[in-house]
């Protein structure tokens, strides 16, 4: 139904800056937008903005359309990624193209329509997409218990591993997604996502951090050499997925989408931060019997090891963004104070950073 590419509007348009409480202003935008899209008149309703996610700006309408003949009329979501937030600049393509590739498989993702890195649009990159209906369980209780009881945690926690293996094993080559970032070099791409996160570290950071420092010479140092490519979320865990009534209906949150180690989303799985004092990860299995559902599902067998070393990259990685976060909130005035909060955790996380290394050595 509906193009990859957009299609551009006037080439004078001047470019707004993009204010995600002016909910009018980004209404109008889109509809204009829509409309060039579809060539068609659009009604796009009242946006309501959503407080979930701590990177993009995520608004919910609905809206009405023609195209091809045919009327339309959807529930949808806005996905902007603001100049100033945490891993600004953003681009939206990435995750449309893979979102838009992935339709049909496997991998539980929302439709998507449409999606801009012009920023004369709106002042920020976006893409639009169908509301999913469904809740989305978080790591955090009240009183660090488990999240789910034993019958929802084996339910959730089979489709959740499902999703991951038919996510790696998605054939990404002769599509779209052969474009987004990452590393199709077997014996680099471990090594490139430690250099891509450092040089990440050095914008955000005014001040060296010694201890991420010894961290990525450790990780250069026993870097392993991938056993195939393939799409990686970059975020994959509780909290980024929706369910409904015992079937999960989406996973969300896209942005860190690239080609690399399947194994780097097995090692974020198992990162403390989301499963606190529980034995399993992210609230579903224990460490071995996610290795074990993962490679019957995907036929590649994974060792420990490479787990762990995965998991040690990501609580690396997870400590770099929360110095992304008091940037964002300090220098670039993202006015979020969630971003500041992130700031007051980075003693913590260094200290995980060290222990996910003694583990792995």
């Amino acid at each position: 139904m509906t193009g990859l590419v957009a299609r551009a509007l006037p080439a004078d348009r001047e470019g707004p800056v993009f204010d995600p409480t002016d909910t009018e202003t980004v209404r109008a935008a889109l509809a204009a937008f829509v409309a060039a899209q579809t060539r068609s008149t659009v009604e796009i309703g009242p946006l309501r903005r959503f407080t979930v996610g701590f990177s993009w700006v995520t608004y919910g309408f609905r809206a009405r359309w023609s195209e091809g003949g045919d009327a339309f009329e959807r529930d949808l979501i806005l996905r902007a990624g603001p100049p100033a937030g945490i891993f600004g600049p953003y681009r939206a393509f990435p995750e449309f193209v893979t979102l838009a590739a992935l339709a049909g498989s496997s991998v539980p993702v929302p439709r998507v329509y449409w999606y801009s890195d012009d920023t004369s649009i709106l002042g920020a990159p976006f893409f639009v997409c169908d509301l999913v209906e469904g809740e989305a369980p978080i790591p955090w209780t009240h009183d660090g218990g488990p999240a789910f009881d034993d019958e929802r945690r084996v339910l959730l926690g089979t489709q959740f591993v499902g999703a991951l293996a038919a996510l790696h094993d998605f054939r990404w080559q002769g599509t779209d997604v052969a474009r987004i970032d990452g590393t199709t070099d077997v014996a680099r791409t471990a090594a490139d996502q430690v250099e891509h996160w450092m040089g990440l570290l050095a914008r955000w950071s005014p001040e060296r951090v010694p201890l991420l420092e010894m961290a990525a010479a450790w990780l250069r140092e026993r870097a392993p050499v991938a056993r195939r490519i393939s799409i990686t979320h970059g975020d994959f865990r509780i909290g980024n997925f929706l369910e409904r009534e015992g079937r999960i209906t989406a996973i969300l949150d896209w942005e860190l989408v690239r080609l690399g180690d399947p194994i780097e989303d097995l090692g974020w799985v198992c990162l403390q931060a989301w499963r606190g004092r529980s034995p399993y990860m992210c609230h579903f299995f224990e460490r071995e019997e996610l290795r074990d559902r993962y490679a019957v599902l995907t036929g590649h067998a994974v060792s420990l090891a490479d787990m762990a070393y995965w998991e040690a990259f990501g609580t690396f990685k997870l400590a770099i963004m929360h110095y992304g976060a008091t940037d964002c909130f300090a220098r670039r005035g993202f006015n979020d104070l969630r971003m500041a909060g992130m700031g007051a955790q980075i003693p913590r996380m260094l200290l995980q950073v060290e222990s996910a290394m003694e583990r792995a050595s």
